[in-house]
């Protein structure tokens, strides 16, 4: 939240030249985008067998270990997914402006390789998880050269992110139990958020439709434990895991300019 605070500074230190200028309206664009949203880094890795995270009693008897969670912070288990974006831009000057952007990424998650593995150790199961649902608003700043009809931009934003609770479970045939979080999971999970963005735009007087390309992370912290039900009252301990996001988005994107 510190990074947050001081952005939020740098936009009020700047609004009093920006609400000076004449024909403000003219200085203003929106644009809406979407495409692809690829899983990088560890949020798109599958390695169960790294990220698993085992109970370990005080005792030799290798039966009493088990699985008590999946460290998201190793794999993410993430599939490609896509992402929309909205974005308020402000033009400074001829090259440079500030941007408010704010969006959300949807990737589903790959539970076949977790299923698999769990199969292997403790019997017919089938693993479920919900998707990963990302929104987030980050103010930026840019910066734009023009080639003929063509404008490259380039920027940089850090703002807040949200994400939904990592909940997942496994239900086993035989005997009949499932595997799941203990208690109520809270709704949603915050972070803040930072990244890049580069668009290339063909203009048509007051249109632009282009590409662009935005590299966002984020990491979201959260506490969790694990149990057996029915038929076995054992709550396993509290895990401190960490989901971190990076998503490399890919899309096309059209653009209005309120000016003239």
């Amino acid at each position: 939240m510190k990074q947050l605070s001081i952005i939020l500074f740098i936009f009020s230190c700047l609004s009093p030249h920006l609400f000076a200028q004449n024909k403000l309206h003219d200085r203003f664009s929106f644009s809406i985008s979407g495409g692809a949203a690829i899983p990088v880094g560890t949020f798109g890795m599958k390695d169960i067998s790294n990220a698993a995270i085992y109970y370990v009693p005080n005792s030799n008897d290798p039966s009493l270990t088990w699985i008590m969670g999946i460290d998201k912070s190793k794999s993410g288990f993430a599939n490609v997914g896509y992402y929309y974006n909205a974005q308020f831009s402000y033009r400074m000057t001829n090259h440079v402006f500030l941007f408010l952007r704010a969006g959300q990424t949807k990737n589903s998650v790959q539970t076949s390789e977790i299923s698999q593995f769990l199969t292997q150790k403790y019997g017919l199961q089938e693993f479920e998880e919900a998707d990963y649902r990302i929104g987030s608003v980050t103010p930026g700043v840019g910066y734009t050269m023009s080639l003929n009809q063509w404008d490259i931009s380039l920027g940089l934003f850090g703002g807040l992110a949200r994400s939904n609770y990592p909940v997942y479970k496994s239900t086993f045939t035989n005997p009949a139990m499932i595997w799941t979080l203990e208690g109520e999971a809270p709704k949603n999970l915050f972070s803040f958020s930072s990244g890049g963005v580069l668009s290339l735009d063909r203009r048509f007087k007051r249109i632009s439709a282009g590409i662009v390309i935005v590299y966002q992370h984020s990491s979201f912290k959260y506490d969790m434990t694990t149990h057996l039900s029915p038929g076995s009252s054992q709550v396993n301990p509290v895990v401190h895991d960490k989901l971190k996001v990076s998503l490399l988005t890919v899309g096309l994107q059209l653009d209005y300019s309120f000016g003239k």
